[in-house]
């Protein structure tokens, strides 16, 4: 048995098995469902806001009160006194609220990343599903060669065919199965990509769907403005500038002066061996003479003209990103139209016409061939016209920050 025979059992043999042993097919809710349960990106993100507002809260607590004990040995004289600190200049609240800015920036920096790596997740997905698509194309080539080459087989022991047009055909398919070969690999690789984004036990086999998209050309002015609106980072970026305002607000409190109030017990010998007792009460009022604050109110100022300018950077690669990739999906979404169209007359009638002509004798083994390989070509040309327009959706889809046509 010849060994293109022997690939061609075996592939056989493990589509019979598969048909009886089916997996599970994956969606991409599915997959997609599976990675907000499951990874890792979200409990980072929630530790990581958990930080931010842990040492947030740090700054705003009040200072700690203090005891003082004294005793003075040139006669008896002890004190008993109690000090804290009042927080009259209004400091802690802006503190506070900067925290909550500081809080609401870690949470929209975390929920971009996971948007993110949820577009790659999706992009994976599909990058799979076009891979296993593929396969499948190239399979029903192989499935076609192999019936020619069990009439061809039938017609040569009958006297009525050639040698050479079995030959030519077989080596058709040994062409085929390597052709199928590669693309199971790369299949192979795209599966083990989408897996890395899933849990480990997760076992990702079939997936199901369509690489077709549904949506429409796309405005890119309007999508433009949408994305400002929508992306994460940005929203990020707008949190933390209301933070470093408050910042500098707080910092500016530092010259209103913060008494120190204290308050306590005395004990003293008042001579003729006599005790006497009594309250103590005091004030003390730090002089803001040399620091007032002002280096904090000026780092953060600067802190403030760093994230405008951050934001309008940003903005501007926001715009050029989603005009960008807008246009492309626009052309992608028109050349898969044209190629459709084009298309919509030939396809299999191109085939049957040939298979007609070769057994009237019209035409031989290579035309038949040729009109089998332009079918599987255009096939081919077609999936990979779909999983660009895809792909190029997604790609949008992550620099406007939200999910298009839903």
């Amino acid at each position: 048995m010849h060994l293109p025979i022997r690939a061609a059992t075996s592939a056989l043999c493990m589509a019979a098995f598969a048909t009886l042993c089916p997996a599970q097919e994956w969606t991409e809710s599915d997959v997609v469902q599976k990675f907000l349960e499951q990874n890792p990106f979200a409990r980072e993100a929630r530790a990581r806001a958990a930080v931010v507002q842990a040492e947030a809260r740090g700054r705003t607590f009040h200072s700690n009160p203090s005891f003082n004990y004294s005793r003075e040995g040139a006669g008896l004289t002890e004190f008993f006194q109690a000090e804290q600190a009042l927080p009259i200049s209004g400091r802690l609240k802006l503190l506070r609220q900067a925290g909550g800015s500081a809080v609401r920036a870690a949470e929209a920096e975390s929920a971009f990343d996971i948007w993110q790596a949820r577009t790659s997740l999706r992009l994976a997905f599909y990058q799979t599903l076009a891979a296993q698509q593929r396969e499948a194309v190239i399979a029903g080539g192989l499935k076609e060669i192999e019936s020619a080459i069990r009439v061809l087989r039938d017609r040569e022991r009958e006297g009525e065919g050639s040698r050479y047009d079995r030959l030519r055909t077989e080596r058709e398919r040994a062409e085929l199965l390597a052709e199928l070969a590669l693309v199971r690999a790369e299949s192979e690789l795209e599966r083990a990509r989408l897996q890395a984004f899933l849990p480990e036990d997760t076992q990702i086999t079939t997936l199901s769907g369509r690489l077709e998209t549904s949506l429409d050309a796309v405005d890119e002015t309007g999508l433009a403005s949408r994305a400002l609106a929508a992306r994460d980072d940005y929203r990020a970026e707008q949190r933390r500038l209301e933070q470093f305002r408050l910042e500098e607000r707080a910092a500016s409190r530092l010259k209103i002066p913060e008494p120190v109030v204290s308050a306590g017990y005395k004990r003293a010998d008042i001579g003729q061996n006599r005790i006497a007792s009594g309250g103590v009460v005091g004030v003390s009022i730090p002089l803001p003479v040399f620091n007032k604050g002002q280096a904090e109110v000026a780092r953060f100022s600067a802190e403030q003209e760093r994230v405008t300018a951050r934001m309008q950077i940003l903005a501007q690669r926001i715009r050029a990103a989603v005009e960008g990739y807008a246009r492309a999906f626009n052309v992608r979404l028109e050349a898969r139209g044209r190629y459709r169209t084009e298309l919509a007359d030939g396809g299999q009638e191109l085939v049957k016409i040939a298979t007609v002509a070769y057994q009237e004798g019209e035409i031989g083994i290579l035309q038949l061939l040729d009109a089998y390989r332009a079918q599987r070509q255009a096939q081919l040309r077609m999936l990979e016209i779909e999983a660009a327009v895809k792909e190029a959706q997604i790609e949008l889809e992550r620099v406007v920050g939200e999910e298009l046509g839903k």
